[in-house]
């Protein structure tokens, strides 16, 4: 009896493959219907052709990201990010703001009525790393620490932290917890769950790379390339880091040339997402010491 070949399903962590899914105009609103506004849902969506965040030359392996407007006026950014990085919320904030500014109208009659935007950043490493925040959903609102109400609703934006979420398909809660579970996992398992749901039957056909043209597989495995080429960079750097840490039991790095090969290692630590306090530990040496390098 011949073995059943595995689905392969495409990667929604490189750049195709999270256009493909997002590109879709009914994914991309059942998915912001899940967790975005759910007490007035989004019945339509359009794609602006709007790029908020400059190219870089490794940008498309690390961040990619989506603008459309709703039909309710509010602008969306919904974008992907692999790349562990300083000051992110800071850099989210910029982008939002920045979207609010190119709302502006010459002339002394306006009187800054601005469009709502609505940040969607998932994140492929653990943006709050306090014991405290387990939460995979973070939402930034400008609220008043008084009263615990939003000020204005005219920016917004949400972190989705995809290594928090750690349940099984028969865990999940609600309609965004199978989201993330399947975009999490349906590229190892060769499969989409909850296809009783019409939605996932959609993110099924549209994520079978058997069902991609020839020039859109060829396009897919490039930008899948790159993507992997990334995460190998970032695992070397792991390993390097832990034998590194073992091997001397403290990061001495005294000449000039050496000490630049473990600021590589530790720059590449924190991009894959570990803390200070995480690298220290691993590499057995000091924090402040670290943060000095």
């Amino acid at each position: 009896m011949e073995k059943e070949e595995k689905t392969v399903m495409l990667n929604p962590f490189c750049d195709e493959g999270f256009k493909r899914i997002f590109g879709d105009k009914i994914l991309l609103m059942d998915f912001l219907n899940s967790f975005v506004d759910t007490e007035a849902p989004i019945v339509d969506l359009t794609y602006e052709n709007k790029e908020l965040v400059p190219e870089e030359n490794d940008r498309r392996s690390i961040i990619f990201d989506l603008f459309c407007k709703l039909d309710n006026g509010k602008h969306v950014i919904i974008e992907m990010q692999n790349k562990r990085q300083d000051y992110f919320v800071e850099r989210a904030l910029f982008y939002l703001s920045r979207a609010i500014s190119m709302q502006g109208e010459k002339g002394e009659e306006w009187e800054y009525g601005i469009n709502a935007v609505i940040g969607v950043f998932i994140t492929h490493f653990n943006l709050f790393d306090n014991n405290d925040n387990k939460d995979v959903l973070c939402e930034m609102r400008l609220m008043n620490p008084k009263t615990n109400k939003t000020i204005s609703d005219k920016i917004r934006g949400y972190f989705i932290q995809l290594p928090k979420f750690k349940k099984s398909n028969n865990g999940c809660a609600d309609h965004f917890e199978e989201w993330i579970y399947n975009l999490k996992n349906m590229e190892r398992m060769g499969n989409i769950e909850f296809k009783d749901k019409e939605v996932f039957k959609r993110l099924w056909d549209l994520s079978n790379c058997s069902m991609l043209s020839f020039e859109e597989r060829n396009k897919y495995e490039r930008s899948l390339k790159a993507y992997r080429d990334y995460v190998n960079q970032i695992n070397y750097a792991k390993k390097e880091g832990i034998a590194e840490g073992k091997a001397e039991g403290r990061v001495e790095g005294k000449a000039e040339g050496r000490a630049e090969e473990r600021l590589k290692t530790i720059t590449l630590l924190r991009e894959s997402g570990m803390s200070d306090e995480e690298i220290a530990f691993r590499l057995k040496i000091d924090i402040e010491e670290l943060k000095s390098l």
